[in-house]
């Protein structure tokens, strides 16, 4: 019988197995989302799944445990994640949000781990991240904090073409697009409803925001451009990219301290 390979998900490992881990100077990366509308397509948890999936893929490269991912995040804005006016959605403010981390990487050192990433996928939880990790790295300067903000990889003009033939829209208007509709028809498949798929486009594009909430920089669907040129394949090529600048980041970082 084949020995089965001991998990690398942090929920799915015995205290011991973690303490061990944290001995061993081995990095704990947390995959830091939202819960967030999708479109009616791509399920609320997007945001915190995809992160997770693709740390799970850079632990079959690399030593690293898959912390437990963090399901909410910063209030949703119109032009990069539909808004807060759209049902499902569930935020914190920023005050709460930057507490829980610091409680999250508070905990993470006393369970004895040196060396720790703040890996995101919500783009509205950018700045909040930074500051609760320059908190604790202020009271715990033996500790080494990766933040990584934007998990995406540089999209050079080849891969621009290969993913959008069609037409680069930006990663601000990326929601619920091709990106995040690719890798989970790769990772998640059962999670994608794909008779639901179908383009959108808001009303006015602009690089500031508005408050009320002008809804006319949002769509009906929630939906920022479209995802119909998305594919498994696309995802599978997106997630080697992704994992291949994770792990290149992770080695050049971390290689030096690991037990």
């Amino acid at each position: 019988m084949t020995e089965q390979k001991p998990s690398r998900l942090y929920r799915e490992m015995t205290w011991p197995e973690i303490a061990e881990a944290a001995r061993a100077d081995i990095p704990v990366a947390i995959p830091i989302g939202s819960t967030e509308q999708h479109g009616h397509h791509l399920p609320v948890c997007t945001d915190w799944l995809i992160p997770e999936k693709l740390l799970e893929a850079a632990s079959e490269r690399t030593d690293l445990i898959v912390g437990q991912f963090v399901p909410f995040g910063y209030r949703s804005r119109p032009g990069s994640g539909g808004g807060q006016h759209i049902p499902g959605t569930l935020s914190l403010r920023a005050t709460t949000y930057i507490a829980l981390l610091e409680d999250i990487l508070s905990e993470l050192k006393r369970a004895g781990f040196r060396n720790i990433v703040l890996y995101n996928w919500h783009y509205e939880n950018s700045g909040f991240i930074y500051e609760p990790a320059f908190l604790i790295s202020e009271k715990h300067p033996e500790l080494k904090i990766l933040v990584m903000e934007d998990a995406n990889p540089d999209f050079t003009a080849d891969r621009q073409q290969a993913i959008w033939p069609d037409g680069f829209p930006g990663l601000a208007l990326e929601h619920a697009a091709v990106i995040e509709t690719s890798l989970l028809l790769h990772h998640a498949p059962h999670l994608v409803r794909p008779e639901h798929i179908a383009a959108d486009a808001p009303e006015r594009v602009v690089n500031y925001d508005v408050l009320p909430i002008d809804t006319r920089m949002s769509t009906a669907s929630g939906v920022l451009s479209s995802p119909e040129a998305a594919s498994a394949e696309k995802g599978k090529m997106l997630t080697e990219w992704m994992v291949d600048r994770l792990v290149a980041i992770l080695d050049e970082e971390f290689g030096d301290r690991r037990g």
